[in-house]
């Protein structure tokens, strides 16, 4: 939400070539503001306090929203050539091209940064431990504070492209919680398992939204998410945890 409400601003000010860099540049403040502000304060307490924390602080950007942008929808510059083409029996626009694109290449990126890159390796052990991570001298704490400017930059990124088909408006921050589903049916620590399951639970809306009426179709993919936990808790492509008593 705050990346498609802030880039369509610069893109109407600066263009194109001054909006995109401007746009990194907020969206790692941000990302560097609420962890180490915010977040990283409840280092140690129950899990629960961050999540019930990263809730606030959805709730209030969200009023910060409403009382700079409204509620009205304002369109979205576009910014790059609109074209469409022929495929099998449909017709593609070049800006889903382009999108798709954009995310898949985000997507490869970080499965090498992940695997290759010892930061990537250091942020796949100070999820499985934080302690074990600390004891093997990696810096928990700077672990934390890139993750959350990586996901703010990567946000800011695909809302260039995202904002182009769906307009600039605050109830954007409802699309947010549709990844939870995604990412918990792909499997939480598997990138693959997040495409995949990103792929199927957008299919699976827009069938239920054709069939079935927009309201079920926006709660479709929680109840996918239902049965899919209650089947496979570690979802289709994330690893079981083993537990020895």
């Amino acid at each position: 939400m705050m990346g498609v409400l802030l880039s369509v601003i610069f893109l109407n000010n600066f263009g194109v070539r001054i909006a995109i860099p401007l746009a990194i540049g907020c969206a790692f403040g941000i990302g560097w503001v609420l962890e180490r502000g915010i977040l990283r304060p409840l280092i140690g307490q129950p899990i629960i306090s961050a999540l019930l924390m990263t809730l606030a602080v959805a709730y209030l950007l969200d009023g910060v929203a409403t009382i700079f942008w409204g509620t009205k929808i304002v369109p979205y510059p576009q910014w790059y050539p609109e074209q469409s083409f022929p495929f099998m029996a449909i017709r593609v626009s070049s800006g889903m091209v382009w999108t798709i694109l954009a995310a898949t290449g985000i997507f490869v990126a970080l499965a090498f940064f992940y695997r290759r890159s010892m930061m990537g390796k250091a942020m796949r052990a100070t999820a499985e431990s934080h302690q074990v991570s600390q004891s093997l001298g990696i810096k928990v704490t700077r672990v934390f504070s890139l993750c959350w400017i990586m996901a703010a930059v990567i946000a800011f990124i695909m809302a260039f492209f995202f904002g182009v088909h769906v307009g600039a408006f605050r109830y954007l921050s409802e699309w947010g919680f549709r990844a939870i589903p995604a990412v918990l049916i792909g499997g939480l620590d598997s990138i693959l398992g997040a495409l995949v399951g990103g792929l199927l639970v957008g299919v699976l809306e827009v069938i239920a939204t054709a069939y079935l009426g927009a309201y079920v179709g926006s709660m479709f993919p929680f109840i996918i998410l239902l049965i899919v936990i209650i089947v496979r808790p570690h979802g289709f492509f994330g690893q079981a945890e083993i537990v020895r008593v």
